[in-house]
């Protein structure tokens, strides 16, 4: 059996690298073609054109393909700051009574 590579089980972030080292390999090539040998390729417009889809291609990439860990440490930096809520509403609380922890100074009566 050969052992072909089928591009569709690749990830998406080697999919991704594939396709910018082959727009760099193009956009290296064209510009040694413009200078080097006096070529004048109008490669301006596709060129700049396949950048902005490199780069579409990278966040549609870096989106989908989030690392497991990333999620999980996420989720748990979330559930941890929830003290956040229970310490405004006390901060609610505190104003509503005009506590002089959270009255400014020329207004506390004294």
């Amino acid at each position: 059996m050969s052992e072909q590579t089928d591009t569709s089980l690749l990830p998406r972030a080697l999919k991704f690298r594939l396709h910018l080292y082959l727009y760099a390999a193009i956009f290296v090539l064209t510009v040694l073609l413009n200078t080097g040998f006096g070529a004048s390729l109008p490669m301006f417009w596709p060129l700049a054109v396949w950048g902005l889809a490199v780069t579409v291609h990278f966040f549609i990439a870096s989106s989908i393909d989030v690392p497991e860990e990333w999620i999980e440490e996420r989720a748990e930096d979330l559930r941890g700051r929830s003290y956040d809520f229970d310490h405004i509403r006390n901060i609610q609380k505190r104003v509503e009574k005009r506590d002089k922890t959270v009255t400014h100074h020329l207004e506390r009566d004294e």
